[in-house]
């Protein structure tokens, strides 16, 4: 059994996924805490596997970025100018991974003795993912000054490039706490706990706080692939229609469209996630004379105050939550039925025209309201539509039932006897002074990212494939005579859904 919970922008969605699937849907104001609570009651959650989706914090952290003081400390190294970036301290490690200069130690006390006014720190050296050393004795002077939760370093993102790992790790520094505060409140019900992320895999909770961002639009991705495992349907557009927005996911193959280096606030990071489209309009969107881009509250259905779409919705004939609170309160206000025809067929066609752009046969419904507007998409576009049995609830389905994915940056140095994995250091596998076989290197590295993804429960049909990402070496001659052998390598357990769940689908 596995509990699958996402965290969208009006309610926080949840499925126990076993020989049946069971959901559950409440309105965010009464927090997470309630939501696992409830789960709580229907399952042993200490017994249960539970992972979590938490898309909607990190987008409103996202949302308010420049408000969020930031301060960041670079270790660039030589020849390099980023005090437009942030702090900049005197201390070098170079492409091997050598200290070549120590830490400015007395600059970074000075820094950090006149840091309140910010909220956070970030911390990037330029080649810290090769050796971490010097960042690793930054934060430990940043301990004094900031907690855990407060901290972002650059190396454990893996990947080289430095004015991207820069973004990325500010990014992080702002949304760290948020995540940690989610992963406090699940560990006090669940000891076996892991994230989704943006690109439709599980990882731990642990990689998680090291990285949040690598959940960045991670609800997309749910929806994608539950949407995938309830219907079938391998190609085609998911349309998701949520309180605060609808979201659109391209699916090709039984796999939702992945985008990497996305851009956040403007500035490029090294996040890779599902690419979505999302329009400001869902069933809590504001109805004043028009649809409005905006949510004030829950529908008068509901026992909101202010007038919506699922309002409307109700007034031209459906049943959702309580319609004759609807109707009393638009014959109130907006007196027509002809005005609730016109806001729903107007959201209906704007729903049209992005999915024109997409150039697809078919569309498959998700989210709460799907069953009333899907149809009359289908029938305005003439293309065929799906709305899948636990529709309302796909994403958190999506989350119950995919696999753990993990990526390892994996650097072997047989001259210097060492090996990095993921920003760490370790002894090398391979004799000092050896050269290796390129293959033999390859699949050493797939064999780590195995050992690991065992580490944390993963299937062994869900690891027997492992994808080579990139691959680099030379080898390194000095005076004629071999002296070892450099390679870079990035292999991938690909995101998906769990092959148990595939069997069982």
């Amino acid at each position: 059994m596995v509990v699958g919970i996402d965290i969208g922008g009006t309610n926080t969605d949840a499925a126990i996924v076993c020989e049946k699937i069971e959901t559950l849907k409440l309105p965010n104001e009464l927090g997470l805490g309630e939501v696992l609570k409830k789960l709580s009651e229907r399952t042993d959650l200490k017994k249960e596997k539970i992972v979590v989706s938490t898309s909607l914090p990190l987008n409103l952290i996202v949302g308010k970025y420049h408000e969020i003081p930031t301060l960041t400390i670079l270790i660039p190294g030589y020849g390099l100018n980023y005090s437009s970036h942030g702090v900049v301290l005197d201390g070098y490690v170079n492409h091997r991974g050598d200290v070549i200069d120590d830490l400015n130690v007395s600059k970074l006390k000075s820094v950090l003795e006149n840091c309140k006014a910010y909220e956070n720190i970030a911390i990037a050296g330029k080649f810290s993912v090769r050796n971490p050393t010097l960042e690793i004795k930054a934060y430990d002077f940043a301990r004094k000054y900031f907690s855990p939760e407060k901290i972002a370093l650059s190396y454990p993102l893996g990947e080289l490039n430095y004015p991207l790992r820069i973004n990325t790790t500010i990014l992080n520094a702002k949304i760290k706490k948020v995540v940690y505060e989610v992963t406090e409140l699940v560990r006090k019900y669940s000891n076996c706990f892991f994230y989704y992320k943006g690109d439709g895999g599980i990882i731990p909770y642990k990689l998680a706080l090291d990285n949040p961002s690598l959940l960045y639009n991670s609800s997309a991705a749910a929806v994608a692939l539950g949407a995938y495992y309830l219907s079938k349907v391998k190609s085609g557009v998911v349309i998701d229609i949520g309180g605060t927005t609808t979201d659109f996911v391209i699916m090709e193959n039984g796999n939702p469209k992945l985008i990497e280096k996305v851009e956040i606030v403007g500035k490029k990071t090294l996040v890779r996630c599902v690419d979505s489209v999302s329009i400001p309009y869902g069933g809590d969107s504001l109805i004043d004379n028009d649809i409005q881009p905006k949510r004030l509250d829950k529908p008068v259905a509901f026992g909101g105050k202010h007038i919506t779409l699922t309002d409307a919705l109700n007034c031209i004939g459906y049943e959702i939550g309580d319609a004759s609170k609807s109707k009393r309160a638009w014959k109130d206000k907006i007196v027509s039925i002809e005005k609730a025809e016109e806001v729903v067929k107007k959201f209906i066609l704007t729903i049209c025209e992005v999915v024109k752009s997409f150039n697809v046969d078919t569309i498959i419904g998700t989210g709460y309201l799907a069953k009333y507007i899907i149809p009359a998409v289908g029938r305005e576009l003439n293309i065929k539509y799906i709305i899948p049995k636990h529709h309302e609830a796909a994403n958190a389905v999506g989350v119950a039932i995919s696999r753990i994915s993990l990526t390892l940056y994996a650097r072997y140095d047989t001259e210097r006897g060492k090996t990095v994995y993921n920003g760490e250091v370790f002894k090398c596998e391979f004799k000092k002074g050896s050269v290796p076989e390129d293959e033999v290197i390859i699949e050493t590295a797939k064999e780590k990212v195995r050992t690991l993804a065992k580490e944390f429960g993963a299937e062994e049909e869900d690891i027997k494939e492992v994808k080579l990402i990139y691959f680099n070496s030379y080898t390194v001659v000095r005076a004629g005579i071999k002296r070892g052998k450099i390679a870079d390598v990035v292999v991938q357990i690909e995101p998906g859904i769990s092959s148990k769940y595939l069997k069982n689908g």
